[in-house]
């Protein structure tokens, strides 16, 4: 080989050292690119294979033979790229003849220089045993200077280096883009793939957690089974059982709880030892097991309710029950018939309260609950053989709300007209869930203060109630335009004495002439405007004060039901609409009195006498509202509806005491 050749250094020239540099540097760059190459090839394919075999275990849910058999495919695959596109290459010996060779057909124009001077230098293997040792010199001389036209080889690799680096680079930001997005089978399949040695220890991301798994039971007891699917769902899930002394298994489709999101199934009647698994979407627990034993066990529950004394309502006994739905502060008397001779037991209320049971006799258990909150309750029992044991399901206890009670006007159900001499009848009808124990009709005449009319009232109320009354107009001496409020109001008894009132919608009866021609005219909408002098006195001004009477009514009613900025917004439109109409009423009242109509006649004299009294109320029913006092409000607000209302009813009988023409 040139290393063979020592020269004296006197004579050194570009010669074997320079050759074997260049021969050297050319192989390092080969080798570069055959390992750049390599790499490329298995990070992608590898990459690839390990997305493989993530997806097929997911696919297959973590079996241990899936997990096994892509686990092998995984990494024997890996090693046979490694073997086969570096380990082979790189480990394989390249001949100083060959990289020359490798040169030449790159570079056509060494014109064989560089081969020659290899070749003959590798046949001698000192100089003395070459034939011309000169000559040996100059072809490796002359062969260093071609290389050095070629960069000394640096550019037979350079593509080759691009290439693989670019091949390099793009799968290691594939392999990064795939970390960065970790698709849930990648990540529920690395740690298998990552750590094989370790896959003992990994747990299945796809499992069915199931409860109560192993358990013992009472002979004849009843089992609910839950699974909670967890990285996965699924449409159908089944509960498989078997009897131990049977070979096949029954399979039976689980219900989802809407609440939980698990999926039920309850076992009746259990006599055997069984064992059970859930499945779902070829995911399966393990298999647990049920065991049997001669333990007590609830064969009957009696349910007896004595509801709150305010309700009313007699003892109610349930038959052979558990759950159980009653208001707050219901006493339930519990009779528990076990299937076996007991000792003793006790009522477990959510997992904390306990209350002894007292035994009867061999066959029957006795015990009491007072319903306050929503929660379980189970029976616990024992037995001359047993501690207390579990001896029933979770029973429910949910409690019932005692709703608000309903009462509306059923007759006439709207505001009427009537004269001072008729009879007008009401009838109101009232319901509630428990049992009512007042009705009262509530009326104000001319905004003076209430009186009650009391409808019904029972310390045992009906759930549902109609009852009526009828005014007798002429007990009052009343004059057209004068106006009755009424509306009602029901109450039933709360706990602890208290009593929950609902109050229905206000309602007007109003006065009005009796006159066969008034009703004519009063139909058709008043008169035409008295030459202009009653603009206004048809029925719009009353028409606004009846709204915002009604409306304050309700804000007093309902103020329970509303926020504190609520409130006061609804006061406040309520005080710029009285605003708006007492302006309104003592513009007419100047217009009357500078056009000197109210001397002309002398209708117009009551009109003029009763709308300033009007504004008076309007105005005090104004400021109670500005200062947030709606109840206060009312009464001036329907004694300014009064008098509204007979000065329009003046006004009218002018109008049909000029037949309605205004003339």
């Amino acid at each position: 080989m040139l290393g063979l050749f020592q020269l004296s250094p006197r004579a050194y020239r570009p010669g074997p050292d320079s050759l074997r540099a260049i021969i050297r540097s050319v192989r390092r760059r080969w080798r570069l690119a055959i390992m750049l190459r390599g790499l490329a090839i298995v990070i992608g394919a590898g990459l690839l294979m390990f997305l493989f075999s993530a997806y097929g275990m997911d696919r297959f849910r973590f079996t241990s033979s899936a997990v096994i058999v892509f686990q092998v495919l995984a990494y024997v695959t890996i090693g046979l790229l490694l073997a086969w596109y570096l380990i082979r290459p790189l480990f394989r010996r390249v001949s100083d003849e060959r990289v020359a060779l490798y040169m030449e057909e790159h570079h056509p124009e060494l014109d064989g220089r560089v081969l020659g001077a290899v070749e003959f230098g590798a046949r001698a293997k000192t100089v003395e045993d070459a034939q011309s040792p000169t000559l040996v010199w100059r072809l490796v001389e002359q062969a260093v200077r071609e290389c050095e036209s070629i960069d000394h080889g640096a550019r037979i690799e350079h593509r080759r280096l691009v290439r693989s680096s670019g091949l390099l680079a793009g799968a290691t930001v594939a392999s990064m883009a795939v970390v960065l997005l970790n698709p849930a089978f990648l990540s529920h399949s690395a740690p298998f793939l990552l750590s094989p040695w370790k896959t003992g220890d990994a747990e299945n991301p796809y499992r069915i957690a199931v409860t109560p798994g192993d358990v013992t039971l009472a002979r004849g007891a009843d089992l609910q089974v839950a699974a909670t699917l967890e990285s996965f769902d699924s449409d159908r899930v089944e509960l498989a059982i078997r009897r131990v002394e049977e070979d096949r298994w029954e399979r039976w489709p689980m219900i989802v709880d809407e609440e939980s999101e698990a999926f039920l199934f309850l076992l009746f009647d259990l006599q055997v030892d069984a064992e059970y698994f859930v499945e779902a979407s070829g995911v399966r627990s393990p298999t647990y097991r049920i065991r049997l034993a001669d333990l007590p066990y609830v064969q009957r529950l009696d349910l007896e309710y004595h509801f709150p004394t305010y309700t009313g309502l007699s003892v109610q006994r349930e038959e052979d029950g558990g759950d159980i739905a009653a208001l707050r502060d219901t006493r339930v008397v519990l009779s528990v018939t076990p299937t076996i001779p007991v000792t003793g037991g006790v009522l477990v209320i959510d997992e904390r309260d306990t209350i002894p049971l007292t035994v009867v006799d061999d066959s029957t258990l006795a015990g009491e609950l007072r319903v306050r909150s929503e929660g379980f309750y189970r029976v616990l029992l024992s037995s001359v053989s047993t501690d207390l044991t579990t001896a029933s399901p979770d029973y429910v206890i949910d409690v019932l709300e005692d709703l608000a009670p309903f009462i509306r006007f059923t007759k006439p159900g709207r505001d009427v007209r009537a004269t001072s001499v008729e009879e007008v009848f009401t009838e109101v009808r009232a319901e509630d869930d428990y049992g009512i124990r007042r009705v009262e009709l509530m009326y104000s005449v001319n905004g003076g203060p209430e009186e009650s009319v009391n409808l019904y009232s029972a310390a045992r109320g009906k759930k549902e109630l109609t009852a009526g009354h009828t005014f007798f107009l002429e007990e009052w001496e009343l004059e057209p335009g004068d106006v009755i409020s009424y509306y009602a109001k029901v109450s039933d008894s709360k706990r602890l004495g208290t009593a929950e009132e609902v109050i229905s919608d206000i309602y007007f009866l109003n006065i009005q002439r009796f006159d066969r021609r008034y009703r004519q005219a009063d139909q058709a909408g008043g008169g035409g405007g008295g030459g202009g002098g009653g603009a206004g006195m048809n029925s719009e001004l009353s028409g606004r004060q009846k709204q915002i009477v009604a409306a304050t009514f309700k804000v007093v009613r309902d103020s329970a039901l509303y926020s504190e900025k609520e409130y006061r917004e609804n006061l406040a439109t309520l005080a710029l609409a009285e605003g708006r109409l007492r302006e309104d009423v003592e513009t007419l009242v100047r217009r009357l009195t500078t056009r000197g109509i109210v001397d002309m006649d002398s209708t117009f004299q009551t009109i003029a006498e009763a709308l300033p009294r009007a504004a008076r109320e309007l105005e005090a029913a104004e400021e109670n509202l500005g200062e947030r006092k709606a109840r206060e409000a009312l009464s001036p607000e329907q004694k300014a509806l009064q008098h509204l209302q007979r000065a329009e009813a003046a006004y009218r009988e002018r109008e049909v005491s000029q037949g309605g023409g205004g003339g």
